[in-house]
């Protein structure tokens, strides 16, 4: 489907991101590289080492970013703020932060960890990994505009309009229609295994636009926009019926996520904290050890 300004301004403000960690990480690869030993000799030690002019504020700003990614879970929770912004937008906003937060903390780090911090950076990078494949099970389950989860009976109901367009606009057969439900289910059935499933389904999700391509082709519709808005179509029921059919084993999969996401943010947070704690009691900054 044709990517919407919204999408295409969210790619953007990813992309600069990563230029900008790139760009962070490129102009201290010497540092970084340097031997942990030879490192206080290095020119750039008083502002790469994690007390440094750089360092220190990497670390900053890493945890403000991973502190103000949770006003998603505000948003999603507090009545007063339901018609603050798509629920989407904050979505993103959360996992951009997410990933931001966690890149900085590693240049922070400057590549060495060690001891109780080594706890909370590495429940981190758990936290940010597991991240991504939350996203992932996010976007399978269908959604409303606002972000809210769509009921069964909503889903059904769609799928009825999509098989109607579908018949109405570009004059397939009951017969085709059955053709596209079972190249869209085709080894998939409410009691999928869960391990398995979550391997599937990237992998036959890719897959799938490619078997509508075929399935297309045997159509015979003339190339240009009618193809695209029938593969479109056809694209959105194959997903509906994948979903509806997977509806208990995605809602399952999603909370055996959060049971695995939730202990590592905790402990992240935790010795985050005593980090913290331990840095204003000692004092310890950019200004420190000159």
């Amino acid at each position: 489907m044709k990517p919407t300004a919204r999408q295409l301004l969210m790619v953007a403000i990813y992309l600069l991101s990563l230029a900008g960690i790139v760009y962070l990480l490129y102009s201290g690869a010497s540092y970084y590289l340097t031997p942990l030993i030879e490192r206080p000799r290095h020119s750039d030690y008083w502002s790469l080492k994690p007390g440094g002019t750089r360092g220190y504020w990497y670390g900053v700003v890493g945890t403000a970013l991973m502190v103000v990614m949770h006003l998603y879970s505000v948003r999603r929770r507090a009545r007063v703020l339901r018609d603050v912004g798509r629920l989407s937008s904050w979505l993103n906003f959360h996992i951009l932060c997410g990933l931001l937060g966690p890149a900085l903390i590693v240049l922070h780090s400057s590549f060495k960890v060690h001891g109780l911090v080594a706890l909370s950076f590495w429940s981190m990078i758990a936290v940010a990994g597991s991240g991504v494949l939350g996203r992932y099970l996010y976007l399978q389950i269908p959604r409303r505009r606002s972000g809210d989860q769509l009921s069964m009976s909503e889903m059904e109901d769609l799928d009825r309009e999509s098989r109607v367009r579908l018949q109405n606009e570009f004059d397939l057969s009951d017969e085709d229609l059955s053709g596209l439900r079972s190249i869209a289910t085709t080894g998939f059935n409410e009691n999928s295994g869960l391990a398995g499933l979550l391997v599937r389904l990237p992998v036959q999700g890719l897959a799938l636009r490619w078997k509508l391509r075929r399935f297309a082709r045997g159509l015979n519709l003339p190339s240009g926009p009618l193809l695209r808005e029938m593969l479109s179509q056809a694209t959105q029921m194959a997903l509906l019926e994948r979903r509806i059919i997977l509806w208990g084993r995605l809602q399952q999969l999603f909370h055996y996520w959060h049971v695995f996401h939730k202990p590592f943010a905790i402990v992240m947070y935790l010795f985050a904290a005593v980090h913290i704690g331990v840095v204003l009691v000692t004092g310890y900054g950019w200004t420190s050890g000159r």
